[in-house]
């Protein structure tokens, strides 16, 4: 490493060090600070989180249309403007963009018994699951059926061997994989009934400990005609260990569910601005099994509150009116934000920036919860993240001022709620959620993701209410409250002070790219830094999307690369414009079907791991496609953001996509 490196290193380093916590909130003021901490509730949030919890939220359900209409009814309440529920068709044929839409399901009835014999007949001692009790021990896309059989362990049932010397027609099969996994084999090759399983997924540190836990199953929309049941590892580990002394294990199960067509329901308002034509989003996402309390009722109450708030603050002249439009809007995960900004393109072409909400106020004692503020992928440097990243520090510092003396100016505490430090993981971009959607190339929008993680208890039946911390999800709203407060009403007289921001976050940034050059070859090394200088150039530049001037010279440094030795290092694609979106929705790849119809290999891309706090290497390179760069510009674009990946796996991938006719050279 050179000595200027080391140098430059040193300064970022003490210019990264966080700083004594400062009293006054940075970019927003005092005045709006106070009136948003006296006015969001974690508490009332909690209560909105009750109300929504008990509404079994898969889509198009009568579930989700009711807690879409609690939504609904709270806007209208709070006195929002422009409150309705964009309804948009879906019925398993319409595409919107790259989303093939997915048709409503439903669930009436499910149950599941284990059965002894009593003489002659079976009976029924014990009721295994209940769709009635607990509505996530059914699998999604489970369809009608009944069964009245015996149980067979298949392992993880994904391979034929699986099935080697054992009977499964007409039987119930008992599986540690996913049931869309292994449908195909049990169900539609070897003639099993039904399935039962008891797949683990969400896999943290805590993976394993409780071993009572019911998680979320999930059939294939498309092509798994039957049904599954989700139980306990300790239930299926109890039932193995009776099979294995050759005991019969009998049991009956009745299903009455199904797929019809139906229509993504998703709730929106406005508080307007002085420019209708701009705007700022909140999103979250509403749907997910009941309970589903943090994963997502959480944001999808905590911006239902932020709207309350705001709108509030703004009708009794505490605030005034914003410059630009604030909207709020609960679609169902990743598929609804698809099919709204395919079927309704205003909401993109209008949005500036948008902040989602995706579990935001786990208890951290329960939950082992972390709350994560992240910006957009480095595919899209914007200053947007860093507004939300200085406030989220400034909160840090403030909690743990308080925490350490209960004396601190700014608590930010909830009557109800813990009085810990929050301790929030600031920076970087993962995937998971519907930001991506809004980030990804097809529409390019700056995002803001509020998130925790790990949860242990995601996806389970007990993510429930009691799990949530007041005072957290106070927080949590404040830091996007603020946030999108701010965007909403920057102007040029305020970019000195966000300038400093940018250039804080900055300093950080630079400070781990000089950390990561360290340890790389000088030619690698200088990949790395010519990136981070080309991205603090971007970041100030993308301030002019707000029609604003960076008072900032930012010098823009270009790598010396070699000319590529590998032609197709020397291509340029650009993407066409239909259709749009990601290559992966909800319950449906565009990617995949058109993969497996064309017969053609899987690019070994798609499976090569990131780096840590990055996005996917399929995603980004999508994302870096503009007409423009070269397959070698984006391996090396890649290189320095994600993580090492060979230029021929980069070119594989984009020659595939160009073959599935969504690219050209």
């Amino acid at each position: 490493m050179t000595k200027a490196l080391l140098g430059a290193l040193a300064v970022c380093l003490v210019a990264s060090v966080p700083a004594a916590a400062q009293d006054r909130p940075p970019l927003i003021g005092e005045d709006v600070a106070a009136k948003l901490s006296s006015e969001l509730s974690g508490s009332a949030v909690k209560r909105t989180v009750q109300r929504l919890s008990v509404h079994h939220r898969m889509r198009g359900s009568r579930g989700y249309a009711a807690a879409a209409e609690v939504i609904r009814q709270g806007l209208a309440s709070d006195g929002l403007a422009g409150v309705e529920t964009i309804a948009l068709p879906a019925d398993g044929k319409l595409f919107y963009g790259t989303q093939r839409s997915r048709p409503a399901w439903d669930a009436s009835f499910a149950e599941l018994w284990e059965q002894r014999r009593d003489g002659a007949r079976w009976v029924d001692p014990l009721r295994v699951a209940s769709w009635k009790d607990e509505p996530i021990s059914l699998a999604q896309d489970s369809v009608s059926g009944h069964a009245d059989a015996d149980l067979v362990d298949v392992g993880a049932g994904a391979s034929d061997a699986d099935y080697a010397g054992k009977d499964v027609r007409g039987k119930l099969v008992l599986t540690s994989s996913q049931p869309g996994e292994i449908a195909a084999l049990a169900v539609t090759k070897y003639g099993a009934a039904g399935i039962v399983s008891w797949a683990q997924n969400q896999k943290t540190a805590w993976w394993g400990e409780d071993q009572s836990l019911v998680r979320w199953g999930h059939l294939d929309t498309w092509s798994d005609p039957t049904f599954a049941f989700m139980v306990s590892p300790a239930r299926a580990r109890a039932w193995q260990a009776r099979l294995r002394k050759g005991e019969t294990i009998h049991l009956r199960g009745r299903v009455e569910a199904g797929r019809s067509a139906g229509h993504y329901l998703i709730p929106t308002a406005v508080i307007p601005g002085r420019d209708r034509s701009k705007e700022i989003v909140y999103s979250c996402h509403l749907d997910h099994p009941s309970p589903g309390a943090n994963d997502n009722a959480s944001g999808c109450a905590g911006i239902l509150e932020i709207a309350r708030a705001l709108n509030r603050l703004v009708a009794q002249r505490r605030l005034p009116q914003p410059q630009r439009t604030i909207r709020f809007i609960w679609p169902c995960e990743i598929e609804c934000t698809i099919a709204l900004l395919n079927a309704r393109p205003e909401f993109a072409t209008h949005t500036l920036a948008t902040i989602h909400l995706d579990m935001i106020g786990g208890d951290t004692d329960k939950t082992k919860s972390i709350l994560r503020v992240e910006g957009s992928p480095p595919s899209l440097p914007s200053f947007a993240g860093d507004v939300a990243f200085a406030i989220a520090r400034w909160v840090n510092a403030q909690s743990m001022d308080f925490a350490d003396s209960g004396a601190g100016k700014w608590p930010l505490t909830d009557p109800e709620g813990d009085k810990r430090a929050l301790q929030a993981k600031v920076g970087g971009f993962s995937e998971g959620s519907d930001h991506q959607v809004w980030a990804e190339g097809s529409w390019r929008i700056p995002v803001i993701y509020v998130s925790d993680w790990p949860d242990r208890y995601i996806h389970t039946h007990r993510d429930v209410p009691e799990n949530l911390d007041p005072t957290k999800l106070k927080r949590a709203m404040f830091i996007a409250a603020a946030a999108g407060w701010y965007l909403a009403n920057v102007e040029q007289s305020d970019v000195p002070a966000l300038d400093q921001a940018i250039e804080s976050e900055g300093l950080q940034r630079r400070a781990e790219a000089l950390r990561r050059a360290a340890s790389l070859s000088p030619a690698d090394a200088a990949l790395i830094l010519a990136q981070r200088a080309r991205a603090e150039a971007a970041e100030a530049q993308s301030l002019g999307r707000f029609g604003l001037r960076s008072t900032r010279a930012v010098h823009r440094a270009e790598a010396r690369l070699s000319r590529p030795t590998d032609p197709a290092g020397a291509l340029v694609y650009r993407r066409k414009p239909e259709p749009k979106g990601p290559m992966e929705g909800f319950g449906f790849s565009w990617f995949d079907e058109r993969l497996k119809a064309a017969g053609m290999p899987r690019p070994a891309l798609l499976d090569r791991a990131a780096g840590r706090d990055a996005p996917s290497f399929a995603y980004e390179a999508l994302n870096l496609v503009d007409g423009r760069r070269s397959v070698q510009a984006i391996r090396d674009e890649l290189f320095a953001t994600v993580g090492p990946v060979p230029i021929a796996e980069v070119a594989d991938y984009l020659a595939t996509l160009a073959r599935l006719g969504l690219l050209e050279r």
